[in-house]
Parts: C-alpha cells; sequence; structure tokens
C-alpha cells in the first residue's frame, strides 16, 4: 500500500496495520486456536488434566512468528521481492480455496507454488475472457511470479528455524483407535504459526494511509514515499503419530524446509539470470516434493511398531508434563514402568498405592524403548506425589480418535471423536 509517512515509527505503523487489519490473518489463527481448544476438551475427559495452554501457547508462537519475520522482512527487502496488491489476494484466495479441497488452509510455500503454476496456465490461455472475469484474470496472468517465489523461499526457511525453536508446546498426546479397534496412545503434533513479512509493494493509483507528524523520535524526510506491505504467511506442519519418534519426525521437517527453501531461492534467481520458466519449475518441484514427502512421513510411521500400545508388564507413559517431578526424573513418553517402590505396576490403582507406602519417596523401574531397565528414584515433597506429572496409556472403551494418519498443514482439524469412530 502506497502511503505517505514522515518517520520510522510510521513505517512500524503501516506494516503492523497491514497486517492487523488482514483477515486471512485472522483465519489461519482461528483454525489454530480451534484445534488448541478442542485438545482442551478431548485432554479432560481422556486424562482428567488439561495438557494444553492455549493463552500461552499462543504469546510464545506469535513472539516466535514475530522475531522470525523480521529476519525474512530484512532479507526479503533486501532482495529486492515486489508484488502486487492483488496478486496478494490471489495467493491468499489460492490458499482458502486448497483449503476446501484437501485440509482447511494451504501453509505458504505450497499455496505460492500452487499460484505460480495457475499463473502460467493463465498467461497460456489464448481464448476469450468475460468481461465480468477479467479483473481477477489480469491478477493470476500478472502475478510476479519470481518476486512471490522469493516469499516462499522465505517462508519455507523461517519454517525450518520455527522448528528448532520452541516446538515442545507443539507436542501433545491423544488416544486413537486403531483398525483392529485396539485403543492406544498416539502424539499430536500441532506446529502452526502466523508469521508477518514485510515486502515491496506495486502502489495503488493514490495513497490510502497517511500519517502526519508526531511519531516521534527518528524521522525521514518530510513527505518521503514509502511502499511496503506485510504479508501474513501461514506455517507449520500438523500429523498424528503413533509409531515415528516426534523428534525425529521434526528433524525431517526441518531439512525438508532446507530443501524446499534452497529451491525456491532457485527458482527466484533462476527467473531472473536464466529465464522466467525457472519460477515454474520450481514451483512444479516443490510441489512434488512436497508430497513425497507427506507420504514417505506416513509409510514411515505405519511401518513402524506403535510407540504407546498399552503393555500386560506395566504402565505405558503416554506424556510426561512440563516442570513437573516425572520429568525431573528423566521419565520419557513410550517407556514402561513395571514397579513402583519395588512392587510391581499394572493398573492406575497399583501405581497410587505403591506410593502411598512410602509417601517421601519414589523409586521406578522402568524399561526403555529399547527394553532395557533402569531405575530412577528421587525424594517426593509434600505435594508433589499428586504432580508427578505422569500420562499413561490404559485399556479402555471411552471414545478415542480413530487411527489415521494426517500430515500437512492444520489437517489435523478432521479428527473427529464419535463413538470412538473418527469421522473424516
Amino acid at each position: 500500500m502506497h502511503v505517505t509517512a514522515n518517520g520510522w515509527w510510521a513505517l512500524v505503523g503501516l506494516l503492523l496495520l497491514t497486517f492487523i487489519l488482514n483477515p486471512y490473518h485472522y483465519l489461519a489463527t482461528g483454525f489454530v486456536i480451534w484445534d488448541l481448544v478442542r485438545n482442551v476438551r478431548r485432554e479432560r475427559a481422556w486424562f482428567g488434566v488439561r495438557v494444553t495452554r492455549i493463552g500461552k501457547t499462543l504469546v510464545l508462537r506469535y513472539a516466535r512468528a514475530i522475531a522470525v519475520g523480521f529476519g525474512a522482512s530484512l532479507a526479503l527487502l533486501a532482495a529486492g521481492a515486489t508484488v502486487t496488491f492483488s496478486s496478494a489476494l490471489y495467493v491468499f484466495a489460492v490458499s482458502i480455496v486448497l483449503g476446501v479441497i484437501r485440509s482447511r488452509l494451504a501453509a505458504a510455500p505450497m499455496a505460492i507454488s500452487v499460484s505460480v503454476i495457475v499463473s502460467w496456465l493463465a498467461r497460456a490461455y489464448h481464448g476469450a475472457v468475460p468481461a465480468s472475469l477479467l479483473p481477477a484474470w489480469r491478477a493470476v496472468a500478472g502475478m510476479p511470479e519470481a518476486n512471490w517465489l522469493a516469499i516462499a523461499a522465505a517462508a519455507a526457511l523461517a519454517e525450518a528455524v520455527l522448528g528448532f525453536w520452541g516446538t515442545r508446546d507443539a507436542v501433545l498426546p491423544a488416544l486413537v483407535t486403531s483398525r483392529r479397534g485396539r485403543r492406544m496412545g498416539a502424539m499430536k503434533l500441532q506446529f502452526g504459526y502466523v508469521v508477518p513479512v514485510a515486502v515491496w509493494i506495486t502502489p495503488l493509483a493514490r495513497p490510502e494511509v497517511a500519517f502526519s507528524s508526531g511519531w516521534h523520535p527518528w524521522h525521514v524526510a518530510f513527505g518521503q514515499s514509502l511502499e511496503c506491505f506485510a504479508v501474513p504467511l501461514a506455517l507449520g506442519w500438523h500429523a498424528l503419530l503413533t509409531s515415528m519418534n516426534v523428534e525425529r519426525a521434526l528433524s525431517y521437517l526441518r531439512w525438508f524446509d532446507l530443501l524446499r527453501a534452497v529451491i525456491l531461492a532457485a527458482g527466484f534467481a533462476g527467473a531472473y539470470v536464466w529465464r522466467p520458466q525457472a519460477a515454474l519449475y520450481a514451483a512444479a518441484a516443490v510441489i512434488v516434493a512436497t508430497e513425497l514427502f507427506r507420504s514417505a512421513a506416513r509409510r514411515a510411521d505405519k511401518s513402524l511398531e506403535p510407540r504407546f500400545a498399552p503393555d500386560t508388564r506395566g504402565l505405558r507413559v503416554l506424556y510426561v508434563i512440563r516442570g513437573s517431578l516425572a520429568e525431573r526424573l528423566g521419565i520419557r513418553p513410550g517407556e514402561l514402568i513395571t514397579h513402583v517402590n519395588q512392587a510391581p505396576v499394572h493398573t492406575e490403582y497399583d501405581f497410587h498405592f505403591a506410593l502411598e507406602q512410602n509417601p517421601a519417596y519414589a523409586r521406578f523401574q522402568i524399561t526403555d524403548d529399547h527394553g532395557e531397565p533402569r531405575l530412577v528414584s528421587s525424594p517426593v515433597f509434600e505435594g508433589e506425589r499428586h504432580n508427578l506429572g505422569l500420562i499413561f496409556v490404559l485399556p479402555g472403551e471411552e471414545p478415542a480418535l480413530r487411527l489415521k494418519r494426517p500430515f500437512g498443514f492444520l489437517e489435523t482439524l478432521y479428527l473427529r471423536v464419535l463413538g470412538g469412530r473418527e469421522a473424516q
């Protein structure tokens, strides 16, 4: 948006304004909040405790998104990535349309790649266009593909950085019902962000917003033209994993995001120094690579043995609450607690009864993921015995998610609990 500003604070205000007033920002954030709210309801029904912290999670995610978006904005502004206002609306529309087809919204790298291909198809069409559709057709055909690929590359790189930073609040416990009707635990990955990035934008016909003097303390020359726009980018991955280690899955995601960033950056550079078709090739390569990665991740999770199935030898740990005594003892998800204070445990009643025998001390015999036994112990102070922070996988007939392995952006929104079956 083309504005007249007289200070650096005015520029910051402009970027915040274009981000805050963008409906796409609220649409993506709304779906993320909706998914978190459903977590709270299920956790209370399944475990009797709330693991998801919606307010804290959103605050931390916004802070991280703004910090990462600031770095991405500097890179895009330095690279000279310039887009049009109509192409921004077009990319947002493609994200929503893709969401209607297969998931709630399409993450930015995929949505931009699809938009580039559709733009090339629109330019390749030489037939008549109805007058009522002509403005939309011009917005699609006139999309600056190379510059949008630069934004997609920044989005993929931002996603990789966020994958290194603060993903623990994105891993949450769930219960699933397998195809054989067996109830077991799973890990739900809900790694979703809305990252604002600033780009140069072709101005509208006239200034739409004007900041008067008084935004202190730093100023640029009065009346200087500023052509910036804050684009909200929906990023992240969502998955329901029963077998694959979540940390390993996140590691794969980070490397894959780096690969996509390289492909998209190569398309941006190739379109300027080689030929415009480089943008088309890069967009197609990203789409193919993303679909192959989704399929490979699903197959990998399906081919492994479930990590959180109930076991007759003891109690299977599904989740360890942050900051709890269990976390300080080093107990990890997937491990099996066979004895507490030297007494065998097979039910939650056994577990709590064994703790009652020695209220001031806790000694756990554990079998780890590799089948190796180990002992952990600690004094238990007043109040800690009731806040161990352990969530177990227990056999039962209560409604749980049907075993379905989605892997993409916001796809966990499709998970339903209906009498122990999941509607897709």
